[in-house]
């Protein structure tokens, strides 16, 4: 019932209520008044009756109504004044901070729908307020990560700089080394830089994709051969099912490919001469499966969810390493550019397996 209608309704049942116990009060009076006259004939005591039943019916009907008035906005009063003061509150609450008071939503009136509005819009604040926070949580973590990766690479070029110029590289293959030193530093600074840029045009939706229709199957043996030259040690395993059409971007997708690689190269066994890592590609269904797998270090459980988040870096479990953390995280924006998925799984005799599935073209 709107609030409108209550109030009408209100207005109506008083009167009506006020109208019988005034009929009735005043029946009563004129029983009551009329009473002693009543054997007698009424026209001749119409004077005494009328003396007697007026004062008395005026005073009765005026404090009905007034008690009657008095109840009616009361009780009008109370039902548009008691949400109106939890709305109150609660935006009392609101503005000092406290965005957990709840809001009681009941009823079928504009109050109600008033109060439902008002309480989406906290738990959304809520919400808001909550994503902004952890979001500030991730840019402080993001920039603690930033500071240390530029910082390692940028003392160890001034450290070496400074030892050429004081005179420590005394010898040309000493100074070659130094400066081969700062070389493979200055190179990992570059590498850092491109990869914040790509992720920044990854999340602003600024990187054009050169889709062509591409043998999946081909790419992934031309990558991991050019992987398996560079890698000493490295023990690969293929098994890939022929002529898997994708849309990709060859480009692009490749670099999805070698930041599995050098994951899993990465993270292998403090005793093994090199990673063994196996890739298999499948069909299925209207899917390409490609699944690459390594017998390494394996991940905690507890850092399973965070491994594709950026600067991410599991080192309790698997030890500080070298590189931006930024690998995996771009790796799944790449993919989902794809319209495919990625996830990373713990093999049952150790390992990781990185899962990929792209729509067949």
């Amino acid at each position: 019932m709107s609030v409108r209608l209550r109030i009408i309704v209100n207005n109506l049942t008083s009167i009506l209520v006020l109208s019988a116990l005034s009929i009735t009060v005043g029946f009563l009076l004129f029983w009551f008044v009329s009473n002693p006259y009543l054997g007698e004939r009424l026209s001749e005591n119409a004077g005494h009756i009328a003396a007697r039943y007026f004062p008395l019916a005026g005073i009765a009907t005026l404090g009905i109504t007034a008690i009657g008035a008095a109840w009616a906005i009361g009780v009008t009063t109370r039902r548009v004044t008691a949400p109106l003061r939890r709305l109150k509150r609660a935006a009392m609450e609101i503005r000092d901070g406290n965005l957990g008071h709840e809001l009681p939503v009941s009823g079928h009136d504009e109050f109600t729908e008033l109060a439902a509005g008002f309480e989406q819009m906290r738990v959304r604040l809520k919400d808001s307020m909550r994503l902004q926070e952890k979001a500030e949580t991730e840019r402080r973590a993001m920039m603690a990560s930033i500071t240390h990766d530029l910082m390692t690479p940028i003392t160890s070029i001034m450290g070496y700089a400074e030892g050429i110029l004081d005179g420590v590289a005394d010898t040309p293959e000493k100074t070659r080394e130094y400066v081969d030193v700062i070389r493979r530093k200055a190179r990992s600074l570059q590498l850092l830089s491109d990869d914040l840029s790509l992720l920044s045009r990854l999340e602003n939706a600024q990187l054009p994709l050169d889709k062509q229709d591409e043998d999946l199957g081909a790419l992934v043996s031309e990558v991991a051969s050019e992987f398996s030259h560079n890698e000493p040690g490295l023990s690969l395993e293929s098994q890939l099912a022929p002529e898997l059409r994708v849309m990709i971007d060859r480009e692009r997708m490749a670099r999805v490919l070698v930041n599995l690689f050098q994951n899993s190269a990465k993270y292998k066994k403090p005793d093994q001469p090199g990673p063994e890592i196996s890739v298999r590609l499948v069909r299925q269904g209207g899917d390409a499966l490609l699944t690459l797998s390594d017998n390494g270090i394996g991940i905690d459980i507890s850092d399973l969810p965070h491994v594709f988040d950026q600067f991410y870096r599991a080192d309790m479990s698997r030890g500080r390493q070298s590189g931006s953390g930024l690998g995996l995280a771009i790796a799944r924006q790449l993919v989902a550019l794809h319209g495919g998925k990625i996830w990373i799984i713990n093999n049952p005799n150790g390992g990781i397996s990185a899962n990929i599935t792209l729509p067949l073209a």
